[in-house]
Parts: structure tokens; sequence; C-alpha cells
């Protein structure tokens, strides 16, 4: 029975090779076997849906060769891809709230930029300034500092610019095509704080304070969200260390690192265009843990995640909470990783934290 310390040491041996391969698209470190815990840990290796038996073959004496003896597990997920809808509208359920047009503004509904269609994860807060937490790629103008406005709803569902602005780009995190990624995030400024809600949309369009947010979280744990196009999905931390490569279209394929994999309980989509930016909450006390930015091109079955811990720190953010006299206050922190307990998220390096330092986007046009 393998350790999960030996499974992230083996994982990050092979994942390079393994990377190279067109067919696999992400290596994790997850359960030797889902059903059966006790098993221990095993490397899983994501690979296109539809893999030939030679190239499985072919993998398996890659594997082989390496002289490791954790159990390696292989799902054919198919590709990932980011998933933020584009911004030409389609029709509207009247019963899906979390794509229209509401005021003040909560998490999980529809938003975006004038080109492309996300959810507003979380309200967050720092120095009792509100901001909404989200992808990049879903609030930010061509990964760049330009001025971007954001709108509420987001263009697929109708948002119009002028109209629907509630804020603008703040600050976010730029993807490089060329090296390593460790998160797809950004937070926008509201035109005034009374715009937005500190509260989360949940399961039958309930509204729920958020109590903060964790540092890390294991494998096995059992999460849910709401987003603007799956509505609310409830799902398992399948693998956590996982190096993925995601389609992000013009910028190409690109690599991130310590990312979450989340599957769908029972076989339900949990990240389809625009769902990017929704944020996955603990099942067990509603503290949030992962961002979602991305999923599998087929039927969405997988949500790529980042730990929201890792986010969090890199704005100096806490989760919103309402307070009296329509005041807000911070949310509470915790799960750090129980030491030596590599089945949880790990901490970025110093190395790579610097690698994902937030950057400003301009004020004004």
């Amino acid at each position: 029975m393998a350790t999960f310390y030996e499974a992230v040491k083996h994982k990050n041996r092979m994942s390079p090779v393994l990377l190279k391969r067109a067919e696999v698209m992400a290596v994790g470190v997850g359960y030797a076997d889902p059903s059966k815990p006790a098993l221990g840990a095993g490397i899983i290796v994501y690979t296109h849906k539809k893999i030939t038996s030679s190239s499985l073959n072919h993998l398996s004496q890659t594997i082989a060769k390496s002289g490791t003896s954790v159990p390696v597990r292989f799902i054919a997920s198919g590709n990932f891809k980011k998933n933020a809808s584009p911004a030409k509208p389609k029709a509207i359920s009247p019963t899906q709230l979390y794509r229209s047009r509401i005021r003040p503004v909560p998490g999980g509904v529809s938003i975006g930029k004038l080109t492309a269609t996300g959810t507003a994860g979380i309200v967050v807060i720092k120095n009792n300034q509100l901001f909404i937490l989200s992808n990049n790629h879903v609030l930010i103008r061509d990964n760049s500092t330009a001025f971007s406005e954001t709108l509420q709803p987001g263009p697929a569902d109708g948002g119009i610019s002028g109209r629907d602005t509630i804020g603008r780009a703040f600050q976010f995190v730029r993807l490089r095509p060329n090296q390593a990624n460790f998160q797809d995030s950004a937070i926008a400024i509201p035109t005034s704080n009374g715009v937005l809600n500190p509260r989360y949309l949940f399961s039958a369009f309930q509204l729920i304070n958020v109590p903060g947010h964790l540092l890390s979280y294991p494998v096995g744990l059992p999460v849910l969200k709401t987003g603007r196009t799956t509505g609310f999905v409830r799902g398992t931390v399948e693998a956590n260390n996982v190096d993925v490569r995601v389609n992000y279209g013009a910028l190409g394929t690109l690599l991130f690192r310590n990312q979450s994999v989340i599957v769908g309980n029972n076989g339900a989509a949990v990240s389809l265009p625009g769902d990017s930016g929704s944020v996955w909450l603990r099942s067990s006390d509603n503290f949030a843990a992962a961002l979602n930015f991305a999923g599998t091109t087929e039927g969405g079955l997988r949500s790529i995640a980042n730990p929201l811990g890792v986010v969090m720190s890199t704005y100096g953010l806490r989760i919103a909470i309402p307070a009296a006299g329509g005041t807000f206050r911070a949310g509470a922190i915790k799960g750090a990783a129980p030491r030596g307990n590599y089945a949880y998220v790990r901490p970025l390096t110093q190395a790579q934290r610097k690698r994902s330092r937030a950057i400003f986007v301009k004020a004004t046009k």
C-alpha cells in the first residue's frame, strides 16, 4: 500500500515525461481505489476520451520502466478547456435565477466582460472594500492590464455595457503560455459596495453566508457549488497536486500545477461553459475551498480548480460576511494541511508564489 507522500514524490518525477505525450491531459494523486480508501494512494493519469489500447499499453510500459511501486489509475477524462461562455446571448429559462440580472450581486451568478460570460464566484473583502472573485479569462481583457468593465449578467445572458455594468476589473494574475501557471484568477471592484451582496446563491435559490475559506483540503472531500450554467451541483475531490494541460484557445494550451480535479457525484456535469469562476464549498460547513476554471470538453463531468487558499493569499483577501448596520466583516481562515499529510493540497514554494503575483488593471479606458 502506497502513502500519499510516496505517490506525490513519484508523480512529480513522472509527470514531465507523461505530459509530453499527446494522449495525456493531466497527472495527479488520489486514492488507488476510491471505493476503498484504506488501500492507500495512487497516481491518477487523465487521458483522451478515446485512448487506444496500444497507447494505453505504451503508457503502462513507460510507467513500469520508471520503477515505481505506487499504483497507477487511468481515467479517460477527455481534454480540459477553460469554461467561459461566448458573448452571444441565448434564451434563458425563467427559473434559472443564476443567469438573470440580480441586485445586489451575490456569489454564484452570471458575470462577465464584454466578450465572455462566467460566474461571480464569491464576494470577498480587503480593507473594508468588497470585490468579486472570478477567473482571469472571465474578467480580464486579453490577459492584459487594459481597462475592462464588469457586467452582471454576462453578455451571454443579455448583459449590456452601461445598463448592466457593476464595476471593473481590478487585479489579476497573468496567464503565462510558456511556463507553469498556478491559478486563473481575477477580482473586480464594484461601483460601490452596495452593488454587491456578500452572500452565496445556494440550492433552491437560497442565499447563505459563507463563513470563510480553507487553506487546504484532502482527496475525497465532499464539495458543492453554484455555477451560472450547471446551477447547484455536488462533487468530490478526486485528485490533488495535479499537473494539467488546459486549452485556452488563442493563448494555446497552458500548463497548470498544484491543481485539484473534482468529479461530479452520480455522473453529474459540474463544469460547463459559463461555470468558470464558480467557487466550490466544503459540504459539511460551506467553507470556500476551490476556484473552478476549466472542465472536460465532453460532458463537463470534471472540474479543474485552483486551491482557494493560494488565490486568497495572493490578493490578501478574506470571504466577506454581512455584519450589523449594513456593514461587512472578514470571514475565518482554517483548514491548514496536517503536517506531513500529502493527501492535502500542498502550499506553494516561495519561488512559485513570486510567479503568481497579482497585478493591477488600468482604472480608465
